[in-house]
Parts: structure tokens; C-alpha cells; sequence
């Protein structure tokens, strides 16, 4: 059985975090409590910020330059062994909730997530990194970054998911020099089944339903045939990466319509339907759900890790190309860039 209960670091403590999700009708109270609030106009509950704009948030707290230089080497160590082997290798940076260029901060609130994120991205660049950074790239494009975020959630939307698929395989069909399937890069391909007032996200679950509202859920579903074999099951993208349960009833004391639809994103597919026969590993974390079900559309084999890498994974799977992608807590965490190389043995 898969446990979606994914807590997160931004939640502050998890002792806390278990005990405010669990005690006799916490719900209705935090419910009560956010419409207060809300009504008074405060921006700040439980450990929660509300931006100007009505998102919510945690702030980053400022990552020393020294725990940075540590999460890039690992990570140019990880490019110089993967070229070496004739891997190709690309590093994201997904968008944070606080836009980089247009932050929405109340007054008196500091926040360093963007500011970490920017140096980080500095260091992988001198180490000659192939670097995506989605803050960047939306900003370029003018998309509004908040319409990419749940409001309530520190996710990206589905719809984000496949926004950030489509740069991220434009990348990666120049490295490998292969094809993708037209039919899975055209979004007009899909159905999108939107789910209104459904997702009530992990920091919606600190303020309730009243403080910033609720966020839609959109699921979308490839219109086109598929064939996946995930271990011993051979099913379609319905069946084997689509988790259902979490759309069959609305439960709003539930944080996990993400993670529980999406949940499965994070395993390791063949693809039958694959115009090429390419391998990719992919490293990631929940932020993967959103964007992995479109790369398992695209090449003949996908295959996840959360961290722990090793050398001798590598030589038996001999991917084509490794992906690397995390949330802003995690991507300047040390502890994400856990690699095993030869040189370390």
C-alpha cells in the first residue's frame, strides 16, 4: 500500500503538525478560526503567512553559503561522472510560492527562499550545470507564477505539471537527439476534468477553508492510447499512474488530492507506445508527481529515486539521461544530493 501521508519540512515541526491534524474535531475549529481571521484581516495562523495576494506560505529561513557550495558539488560531481559515461544531465529549479519578482509579502515578513535558490543556481552555472530554473523561464514567458501554485498547497498545479514537462522535453530531445510522440506534447491531446473547491492543501489544512478559500483540482488524462507496464502490471495511464479515490468524494480534512492522485508518478514505468528507446532516471520529490506522467508518455523507460544514488545503480540501468528536480527546502538541503560515485567508494 502506498502512504500518502507526505509530510513536509514546511510544515515546521511534524510532532505538531500530526497532533493539529489529529485531535477531536480540529477541523471545524481551525475552520472557525481562519474565518476569524480572515475577517479581522490577518495575515498570519499557525505558522502560516497569507500573501497580499491571498496565497499561502512559510517563509525560507537564509541557507549559508557553505551548506550551498555542498548541494552544488554534489550535484557537479554527479554531471562530470554522468558525462563521463555519456549520460546526459539536467538540473530544474521548479517555482517557489513567493515569486522571485513579484513577492507579495506583507510588511515586516522576510523571506530568503528566492535568494538561496538564486545562489545556488549561481554555483551549479560556474560548475557548467545544464540548468532550467522555472522562475526565470515563467517570468520571460509573463506567466503569472501564482496561477501555477495552489493557493492553499505548496505544489504546482497539474497543469503546471505539464507546462514544465513540455521545457523540460524540448531540453531533453536535443541531448538524446530523439523523438517524442507529437500526440503526448500537444495539450490538446488531453482531457482536463476540472474539480472545483477540492483541494484543501497542507497549509490550507493550518487555516481552514474560510482563510484563503480552496483550491480547484484539474485532472487531465491523455484522449490517446497508452500501454504501460509498471513491475508485473500492464495497464494504460489511467489505471497504473491515476489514483481515483481521492476525486470519488470531496474530503476536505484531507491535504492529499495531490499526492493521492499522483502518487503513483513516482515509480518506475516502461512505456510501450515510446517512439524512441530511451531511459531516463529522474530525481525528484513530491513535485515529480506533476511532471513525471508526461515523461513516462514520451520515452520507452522512466525510472524515479527520491536522493540516494548510487554508481552501481547507474552502470545496471544505464539511463540516457538523468533529471533533477526539488522544492526549494529540498533543493538546498544537503541531505537531497546523498550521491554514491566511484571516487567515494
Amino acid at each position: 500500500m502506498t502512504d500518502y501521508n507526505e509530510w513536509s519540512v514546511d510544515l515546521g515541526s511534524k510532532f505538531e503538525t500530526d497532533i493539529a491534524s489529529n485531535f477531536y474535531q480540529k477541523f471545524q475549529f481551525v475552520n472557525f478560526n481562519g474565518w476569524v481571521r480572515n475577517l479581522l484581516g490577518q495575515q498570519e495562523m499557525n505558522g502560516i503567512i497569507k500573501l497580499n495576494n491571498g496565497w499561502l506560505t512559510t517563509v525560507c529561513n537564509y541557507t549559508a553559503d557553505e551548506t550551498l557550495h555542498e548541494c552544488a558539488d554534489s550535484v557537479i560531481a554527479l554531471k562530470n561522472y554522468l558525462e563521463e559515461q555519456g549520460i546526459a544531465f539536467l538540473y530544474a529549479i521548479p517555482p517557489y510560492t513567493i515569486s522571485k519578482y513579484d513577492p507579495q509579502l506583507p510588511e515586516g515578513i522576510y523571506d530568503y527562499g528566492n535568494d538561496n535558490l538564486d545562489r545556488l543556481a549561481e554555483m551549479l552555472k560556474e560548475g557548467d550545470v545544464d540548468l532550467i530554473d522555472f522562475r526565470e523561464v515563467l517570468h520571460k514567458e509573463n506567466i503569472d507564477q501564482y496561477g501555477m501554485i495552489y493557493r492553499t498547497d505548496h505544489h504546482w498545479t497539474s497543469r503546471a505539471g505539464f507546462y514544465a514537462y513540455t521545457k523540460i522535453n524540448e531540453r531533453l530531445q536535443k541531448m538524446l537527439e530523439c523523438q517524442v510522440d507529437p500526440e503526448v506534447k500537444d495539450f490538446s491531446n488531453y482531457t482536463v476534468t476540472n474539480y472545483k473547491n477540492w483541494h484543501l492543501g497542507s497549509r490550507g489544512q493550518r487555516t481552514g477553508a474560510y482563510y484563503a478559500g480552496i483550491d480547484d483540482f484539474e485532472l487531465i488524462v491523455p484522449d490517446f492510447d497508452t500501454s504501460l507496464v509498471r513491475g508485473n502490471e500492464k495497464g494504460t495511464y489511467e489505471s497504473l499512474i491515476i489514483n481515483m479515490s481521492a476525486l470519488e468524494a470531496r474530503d476536505q480534512t484531507s491535504r492529499y488530492t495531490y499526492d493521492t492522485v499522483l502518487g503513483n508518478a513516482n515509480r518506475n514505468y516502461i512505456n510501450s507506445n515510446a517512439y524512441n528507446d530511451k531511459k531516463l532516471l529522474i530525481l525528484t520529490d513530491s513535485f515529480g508527481k506533476a511532471v513525471n506522467p508526461f515523461l513516462i508518455l514520451s520515452y520507452r523507460e522512466v525510472q524515479y529515486i527520491m536522493n540516494s544514488l548510487t554508481w552501481e545503480y547507474l552502470e545496471s540501468y544505464k539511463p540516457d539521461a538523468v533529471v533533477m528536480f526539488y522544492y526549494v527546502n529540498n533543493a538546498v538541503s544537503p541531505g537531497y544530493y546523498n550521491f554514491t560515485l566511484p571516487n567515494e567508494k
